[in-house]
């Protein structure tokens, strides 16, 4: 383990561009450059029309155009405020075009935004991950307060969603055929505060995280038309309380692929459950650690840990508990060009961990 940078100001997503530089966001509000080797190099000049930093909001995940090599199109998810009405906001995703320097993002266009806005300023999800076909995932949370989190079961709505869109920001073709009045772009439905999103290298399929409330924090193979659950159900509890939120599994609703009820992994045995709370997720594909290949690592931020899940086919069979002695909020994690892993924390820091 190394660390390769140090003083970012609440880091939350990166992307590695073609050259092996790196991009960071700052929920702050900033866009950084990084060399491969980690240092800063600089800000990445945007601007970003009505960007609020709140609570858990501000600028989120980062993504390139799948045809980046040729467009340079790069891609941002953020906390948007309301124009007309300052006290409401939502998960909104920009797309710019990065200057051959990579020192200025122009001509940037919000093109696409959850609806309705709500007042809270949490749980805003905001994971970006292309598919195959070259459209883009965006998870969407379910806004947190009890009044809206309701609303993760209503199509019609974006709360607790995850959507399929165009680079242009239009439902995506292919997308589940829903009920009249439901939102087109929706992929799949029933979600908390879905803060991680990677695709599956074998199968193409969309994995993500997904926040429980006190425990029941979740993996998810979040394939088309799901319905999670939340909060009809749920492993977790309400806070405060060992009340268990609803039963755990609901006819019509898809169980979790993996599930945590203690930030440590261990077997909860009663009383109050806790969470990891986990974040940023990727597989391994690389052959520098080739007992990591089709593993998933997953970031937590309460369970200060990275955790490598390993996989038969479609099913999680088994769990490692790694860094935990850092203790450190772990918020995203990539694979880098060089086989290694790439962490971003909360306090600021970029670390290296691998061969």
């Amino acid at each position: 383990m190394t660390t390769r940078a140090t003083g970012l100001s609440s880091p939350w997503g990166m992307a590695f561009l073609l050259d092996g530089r790196l991009l960071v966001t700052e929920r702050t509000g900033g866009l950084k450059l990084l060399s491969g080797e980690g240092s800063v190099l600089g800000n990445v000049g945007l601007a970003l029309p009505n960007l609020v930093v709140e609570g858990q909001g501000g600028l989120m995940d980062v993504a390139l155009d799948p045809a980046f090599a040729s467009n340079g199109r790069v891609y941002l998810s953020f906390s948007e405020r309301d124009p007309g009405n300052p006290a409401l906001n939502g998960t909104a995703v920009a797309r710019g075009e990065l200057s051959a320097d990579a020192r200025t993002l122009s001509n940037v266009t919000v093109i696409y935004r959850q609806q309705p806005k709500v007042a809270s300023t949490a749980h805003f999800g905001s994971r970006l991950v292309f598919d195959r076909e070259g459209r883009l995932w965006v998870t969407l949370g379910d806004r947190r307060t009890n009044e809206q989190r309701g609303f993760a079961q209503d199509l019609t709505r974006g709360n607790g969603k995850v959507v399929r869109i165009t680079t242009d920001g239009a439902p995506a073709p292919g997308n589940p055929t829903w009920p009249a009045g439901a939102l087109a772009e929706t992929w799949s439905y029933g979600l908390r505060n879905p803060q991680g999103a990677a695709v599956h290298p074998a199968t193409g399929d969309l994995w993500t995280s997904d926040h429980g409330p006190q425990g029941g924090d979740e993996i998810n193979r979040t394939v088309a038309g799901a319905n999670f659950g939340w909060p009809l159900a749920s492993h977790g509890q309400e806070y405060g309380t060992t009340t268990p939120v609803g039963p755990q599994t609901l006819a019509g609703t898809v169980g979790p692929a993996w599930v945590w009820n203690t930030r440590d992994g261990q077997p909860w045995t009663g009383g109050a459950m806790s969470s990891p709370a986990p974040a940023g997720i990727s597989f391994y594909t690389g052959t520098a650690v080739p007992q990591w290949n089709g593993n998933l690592f997953v970031t937590s931020l309460a369970g200060r840990a990275l955790w490598r899940l390993t996989l038969d086919g479609n099913t999680v069979t088994g769990q490692e508990r790694l860094l935990a002695s850092r203790n450190q909020r772990l918020r995203d994690v990539e694979q880098g060009p060089d086989g290694a892993l790439y962490l971003l924390t909360d306090d600021g820091q970029l670390l290296r961990y691998g061969p």
